[in-house]
């Protein structure tokens, strides 16, 4: 079990959640500042911290 791996794995699944609560009730303010790829780019940023937690998160208890 590697502690590093998994203090990652949290922090991640943590500032993606924030980020998607952030931008649920900042939708109409995102897209009217930055277009419809605004919210597109926090989607895809907050998918991709919640895969990389979940990697992250299995390589943690891989034996190496």
């Amino acid at each position: 079990m590697k502690l590093p791996h998994i203090a990652i794995s949290l922090v991640c699944v943590f500032a993606a959640s924030s980020l998607m609560k952030m931008a649920n009730e900042k939708f109409e303010l995102i897209a009217a500042d930055y277009g419809p790829l605004g919210p597109l780019f926090i989607l895809a940023t907050g998918l991709f911290l919640i895969v990389l937690g979940i990697v992250m998160f299995f390589r943690a208890f891989r034996k190496a």
